[in-house]
């Protein structure tokens, strides 16, 4: 068997990259058609269910007492999280990494559109929920946001966190930490001193360092998928 010409391998793959470049010139895909193009792609059911999730919570919590309604709300935020790690986890979890990687639009960019994506929808879910569980059930926005917000905000940490890990390849993962934290958290809203021993504005402080860490966390994701395939393996 002939001993493979190396510089002849190097010609078609110089040759296969300057077709690969002139085709894609052709080509012109704006980024809101690519941001639809990957609307397509995403399981509406997750956002389905979501929806299902804060609808049943908001009729529960407008009949509930406020101890029950603290439970329900802090169970339900990590949950409404939950729903969204298939869709963020698919190119790992399809093994899907490397075919994307040598598409037109990078996985950096791929991970942009579909976080954006869902912050759009689920901002809008979220921001239906609390008008409603306002108005309807008498729930102060410092409440929504300590029992509600808080939680979900750290579940978002975790999920980011591990999504961009070494040590973390499995959604399932992902999963089981979040629910871990939810028990956690449950702990603390039932015992009664802890949680009355801090004040409204520490729990707000809390809440803003969890968004400062979900920015660097969203941010290492951005950053690590685009460095290279085998960071994300």
């Amino acid at each position: 068997m002939p001993e493979p010409d190396e510089s002849k391998i190097k010609d078609t793959i110089v040759s296969a990259r300057k077709s690969f470049y002139e085709e894609a010139e052709q080509v012109h895909v704006s980024y809101f058609d690519f941001i639809y193009d990957q609307t397509r792609y995403i399981r509406k059911r997750w956002w389905g269910l979501q929806f299902m999730l804060l609808l049943f919570t908001g009729m529960f919590v407008r009949g509930a007492d406020s101890w029950a309604a603290q439970r329900l709300l802090g169970i339900a935020a990590p949950l409404f999280v939950i729903m969204a790690i298939p869709e963020l986890w698919k190119n790992r979890s399809s093994d899907s990494m490397e075919i994307e990687g040598a598409a037109y639009f990078s996985i950096r960019q791929i991970y942009a559109a579909r976080m954006l994506i869902f912050g759009v929808v689920d901002s809008l879910l979220l921001g239906i929920f609390s008008a409603v569980l306002s108005l309807t059930a008498r729930v102060m926005a410092g409440e929504i946001l300590i029992q509600f917000f808080l939680p979900m905000i750290v579940t978002c940490c975790i999920c980011f966190r591990t999504l961009c890990s070494r040590c973390i390849t499995s959604e399932y993962a992902a999963c089981f930490l979040s629910l871990l934290w939810i028990a956690v958290w449950i702990q603390v809203i039932l015992n009664g001193r802890i949680y009355q021993a801090v004040s409204v504005p520490v729990w707000r402080v809390i809440c803003g360092t969890a968004v400062l860490y979900l920015t660097y966390a969203v941010k290492r994701v951005m950053r690590e998928c685009g460095s290279g395939l085998e960071i994300m393996a």
